[in-house]
């Protein structure tokens, strides 16, 4: 079961970005206390996946390398970041072409905080019903609004719960398969924010 402290925000790059974006989520565990990275990706005559990791979304670092067949269609990669710093974890995928061209995904930033707020999602990956559970020791204070919306920010539902709500399940059988991102927002703040896969 993934434990999310936070993940905030999903930044789009609008040049030099995949024409067909893969599949890319960055998700903190607990209990492994390391960021788990996923992504499938369908393009064919690319060479080599990097994993980038930054502070400050302007200065990348390499984590991890992933070299294809540049005939293999589908792929996919699991990487496992242990070293995430307390506070802001932008990270993105480079797609390297055997011309050294290269192109980016979209950044997607997890944010590790105080187990003070944590909330966990689940089952990942979703089916018909997502359960959201309030894990915190503090208190909410104000009601909590949640909306789901698909990557491209195109909001799908919105929902109102009160504070003292620490188990939500949301039947989510009207979405069709694909990724979402669900929001949490209390007091105009947004205070956990989720990329999911259905």
């Amino acid at each position: 079961m993934f434990k999310i402290l936070s993940l905030v925000g999903l930044v789009c790059m609008p040049f030099n970005s995949f024409s067909i974006q893969p599949e890319f989520t960055a998700v903190y565990n607990s209990r492994k206390k390391a960021v788990i990275i996923r992504w499938q990706h369908q393009q064919a005559g690319i060479q080599t996946y990097i994993t980038q990791r930054s502070a400050d979304n302007k200065t990348w670092t390499d984590i991890a390398l992933q070299q294809v067949d540049g005939n293999t269609k589908t792929r996919s990669f699991y990487f496992e970041d242990k070293n995430p710093a307390v506070g802001e974890n932008n990270y993105r995928l480079k797609c390297i072409y055997p011309d050294s061209r290269s192109t980016y995904s979209l950044n997607v930033m997890v944010i590790i905080g105080s187990l003070l707020n944590s909330w966990v999602i689940y089952p990942v990956p979703v089916g018909d019903l997502l359960t959201l559970e309030y894990r915190g020791t503090e208190s909410i204070k104000g009601v909590l609004n949640i909306f789901i919306q698909q990557s491209s920010g195109r909001i799908i539902t919105r929902l109102r719960y009160s504070s003292l709500n620490t188990l939500i399940r949301i039947p989510v059988d009207n979405l069709g398969k694909g990724m979402y991102d669900i929001r949490i927002i209390v007091q105009g703040e947004i205070i956990w924010n989720q990329r999911f896969i259905k």
